[in-house]
């Protein structure tokens, strides 16, 4: 990191102290354990924590200064701010700004994350690239990835995560995205954004931040986030995974291949065709399009999309297939909400075919006071697939049974019980789906399957 500790107060308070210039700065920590010296160290005031009482170990670990909110008595130079977060997002926007950078700015209900990885792919053919690691996308994530980033890395492929209003206002301002994507809206977070309409009017508070002849990406196929981009900016550019839409980024998903891979059509003004790739679903149709969209925004082509998204390894828990015995484990099991539940269980059930489909499922957090309707539509989506088999844990049980109209639906509080009843079904060659919000930790289940499935040398 090319900064001085002059460049850091003068970026946070105005002014240089004298000889400040001859301090380099190597990177910004925020846990002390990390510091090494010549570091530069935030006192964050988090949930848990407080950063300030770990200040004085930061410096015995070496840190060249210390960005604090109160004063302390410390054997290092101390830059003093009044808000310790807002200063760390104050100065990734100094130092993007330092670096010349281009950022990409992605945000929607659901597939940020994924479309961050699918474009990084891409662009990372043509640029030297950096991006936020997995979803750290919040007010101390999106700040400490973009300082982590290079003067030499000419593109920032940065992931903006929200959930309650305020929030996209404040990580948009260190953001100022020279591409702003937003892949989709939906019913997320409506615990601290309201309802849809919420969601929409949040998420495209990112165009209100957009750089100086920034582009807008938007997904078209949501009516309340098309219009609510279209009313902050005049012409933004629409991708879509419908084929009739009057876009030039239209994506479809034409069916599963073996091993969970998927064959995709993509239509961009370079041409239409088809192709196949490591992951598989209509919803990954709408990311690809909106990487087609974007990429083509930063000069690179239909091919080198294609090429680039051929090279994606899956994330263990993102709608990552498994195959165990003749089983196939679908592991969606980083979050849920009712956008990207509704999307995974369509989806498991197209590839299920003639198979057996299970769904092994956990409640949607935060969803507020919708919480109860959400998770009826949730059981009458169900039923609509009409899985083989459905294993459901948490608190909203009786919800989903009342939205299905029938009690068919098996509780469960853990692995244990959960394969105990699955030794009990005698199912072959099933397609099972698990998924829920990231606190229920599904993952337990789906690893505990493939387990029971590999050791039982057979398929389920």
């Amino acid at each position: 990191m090319n900064l001085t500790l002059a460049d850091v107060e003068r970026c946070l308070t105005g002014m240089a102290e004298e000889g400040h210039d001859q301090i380099g700065i190597n990177t910004v920590q925020t846990d002390s354990r990390t510091v090494s010296k010549g570091d530069l160290f935030f006192c964050i005031d988090g949930e848990n924590f407080d950063g300030h009482e770990f200040a004085a170990q930061a410096v015995k670990n070496g840190a060249a200064a210390v960005v604090s909110g109160q004063f302390l008595e410390l054997d290092a130079p101390m830059v003093m701010v009044r808000d310790t977060t807002r200063a760390l997002g104050q100065l990734a926007a100094c130092w993007r700004k330092k670096c010349g950078a281009k950022l990409v700015g992605v945000t929607g209900t659901a597939g940020k994350t994924t479309v961050k990885e699918m474009l990084y792919a891409v662009a990372s053919q043509k640029y030297s690239t950096a991006k936020n690691y997995r979803n750290f996308n919040n007010q101390i994530g999106l700040p400490m990835s973009m300082l982590k980033a290079s003067e030499e890395q000419e593109l920032w492929i940065m992931e903006l995560g929200i959930s309650v209003r305020g929030d996209m206002e404040e990580l948009a301002t260190i953001a100022t995205p020279d591409v702003a994507v937003i892949t989709n809206v939906g019913a997320g977070h409506l615990e601290g954004l309201g309802d849809e309409n919420g969601v929409a009017e949040a998420k495209t508070t990112l165009l209100k931040h957009l750089h100086e002849s920034g582009t807008a990406i938007v997904g078209m196929d949501y009516p309340l986030l098309w219009d609510a981009a279209r009313e902050i900016v005049d012409a933004p550019i629409g991708f879509s995974a419908k084929e009739n839409t009057d876009t030039s980024y239209v994506a479809s998903f034409l069916g599963a291949e073996a091993e969970g891979w998927g064959r995709f059509r993509l239509r961009t003004p370079e041409g239409d065709g088809e192709f196949t790739a490591p992951f598989c679903g209509e919803h990954y149709a709408e990311n690809l399009a909106c990487v087609a969209a974007a990429a083509h925004q930063l000069g690179i082509t239909r091919d080198e999309v294609i090429k680039g998204v051929q090279t994606l390894t899956a994330d263990s828990q993102r709608f990552c297939c498994k195959i165990a015995g003749n089983a196939m484990v679908i592991d969606d099991t980083y979050n849920a909400n009712p956008l990207s539940m509704a999307r995974s269980i369509e989806t498991a059930a197209k590839m299920a075919e003639d198979r057996p489909l299970v769904l092994v499922l956990g409640d949607m957090r935060e969803l507020g006071e919708e919480a109860i309707k959400r998770h009826e539509e949730l059981g009458r989506l169900i039923k609509d697939v009409a899985p083989r088999a459905m294993f459901y844990k948490g608190d909203h049980y009786g919800d989903v049974i009342c939205g299905m109209g029938e009690d068919s639906l098996t509780r469960t509080t853990g692995p244990e019980d959960f394969i105990k009843e699955w030794r009990t079904m005698g199912l072959s060659g099933a397609v099972i789906l698990v998924k829920g919000s990231r606190s229920l930790k599904m993952e337990e289940f789906a690893n505990a399957l493939c387990r029971e499935l590999d050791d039982a040398g057979m398929g389920a």
